[in-house]
């Protein structure tokens, strides 16, 4: 049975092996090409390297964020954090509770915006209004909040400082783990870690920019337009745009190594029979 079993195997590959110029890659038996070896070696040299960066430059790079803040906000303050071995410095402006007219006009706009966007009246695509309920949503629970319950907030523009740098650095520090794993599985040319670090490295200098300005506007919001703005900051303006742009520099690094290697598609794929 087995003798048997392993001639039908070995006619049938004479046959796959005439027919394979004319199946096409996308058809039929075509598997990544991947070398376990090459990959781990990747990926612990591009992890190694840029936490290393990210590590060697986290505090200065909070203290040029913390000067420049400083010099934008009026009447801020310096202060600092204390997180593992790091002294994370910061500027913030005082903030300010709404006053309880500003919490029921919030109120009522987010109210009547959350019914039109479920109504049968409304003409918008699905997904940009699941986006905008979404932003009502949240909108809707702060000014409620600060409607009835704003003496008893537990937070202040410290709080929101301290919290904000804690989650930049935590992007700093996910940004090359998470990039490194899921390019180092391209192992088929000297070019993909050039491509994946060029990749990682403006990742986080995108992350560093975006992240310094988005700081000083969100002070600038706390200061200016009450703490009502708060929640909205994390959890519209957040870790979601932060993964938001993560991804896109994914996609554009997947995208431009195909584009190299779309005329060698024997460098991407092997037969899988």
């Amino acid at each position: 049975m087995g003798m048997k079993s392993m001639a039908s195997r070995q006619a049938y590959s004479k046959i796959f092996e005439v027919e394979k110029p004319v199946i096409g890659y996308a058809r039929f038996g075509r598997v990544l090409k991947f070398n376990k070896y090459l990959f781990l070696l990747q990926l612990i040299f591009l992890v190694v390297v840029f936490e290393l960066l990210v590590i060697f430059f986290l505090e200065d790079y909070f203290k040029v964020l913390s000067d420049i803040a400083r010099r934008i906000l009026e009447d801020s303050y310096t202060g600092n954090y204390k997180f593992l071995s790091f002294k994370l410095e910061f500027s913030i402006s005082p903030g300010r509770l709404p006053t309880l007219e500003e919490s029921f006009i919030y109120l009522l706009a987010s109210f009547l915006s959350l019914l039109f966007l479920i109504s049968r009246f409304n003409p918008l695509p699905k997904y940009i209004s699941a986006w905008l309920m979404y932003i009502a949503f949240v909108y809707f629970v702060s000014s409620f909040y600060f409607m009835f319950f704003a003496n008893s907030f537990p937070y202040t523009e410290r709080d929101f400082a301290v919290l904000y740098i804690l989650q930049q650095t935590g992007v700093f520090l996910f940004i090359p783990i998470l990039l490194a794993f899921s390019l180092s599985i391209f192992t088929f040319s000297w070019l993909n870690p050039l491509l994946n670090a060029i990749t990682i490295a403006l990742s986080l200098a995108y992350s560093s920019v975006f992240g310094g300005l988005r700081y000083i506007v969100f002070a600038y919001t706390l200061k200016n337009f009450s703490y009502i703005h708060m929640p909205a900051m994390f959890f519209l303006f957040g870790p979601l745009l932060d993964f938001i742009y993560i991804v896109s520099f994914y996609s554009f690094c997947l995208y431009v190594t195909i584009r190299l290697f779309q005329r060698k598609q024997e460098a991407f794929y092997q037969w899988g029979f």
